[in-house]
């Protein structure tokens, strides 16, 4: 197993993707004529709302990128340490889950500090596409050295 110091450092600076926006609006849409369909008007209308409040934080965290917990920038250091960049100025060292997921259009990374956890999708459209794979390879190189041990 090779040492972390000698891999390059990883930047990761995550854009808005219109793909996850129609995803997340489709979704919810659905959901709510669901709600229609199943349920009466009286416990709909409360569901529905509150359904699209979440919508609503969903979107300015991911879409917009403007809530102060957004994810603005996220390094992997050569000393492999990961530096979380939000919108709303914070800066915190981070521990990358092993349940992060991984697939060739779509990586999902669920990072740790501190008893908060941040979720980051990053579809293939929202980083270059040398970034995409530096990170895919990055994370199956460490889940082989993971099951190996």
């Amino acid at each position: 197993m090779s040492s972390t110091r000698f891999e390059p450092s990883l930047r990761i600076e995550p854009q808005s993707s219109p793909i996850l926006k129609w995803f997340l609006f489709v979704n919810f849409f659905g959901a709510t004529v669901i709600l229609m369909i199943v349920f009466p008007i009286l416990i709909s209308l409360p569901l529905g709302t509150v359904l699209w409040f979440y919508f609503f934080q969903l979107y300015q965290c991911y879409i917009l990128q403007c809530a102060p917990q957004s994810v603005r920038l996220l390094i992997r250091e050569t000393t492999g340490d990961w530096l979380l960049y939000t919108v709303g100025g914070g800066v915190k060292v981070v521990t990358l889950s092993p349940s992060s997921y991984i697939h060739p259009q779509l990586i999902i990374l669920i990072l740790k500090v501190e008893g908060e956890h941040y979720i980051l999708p990053l579809l293939r459209e929202s980083l270059s596409q040398d970034c995409f794979r530096a990170l895919s390879v990055w994370i199956r190189m460490r889940e082989r050295s993971i099951h190996i041990q």
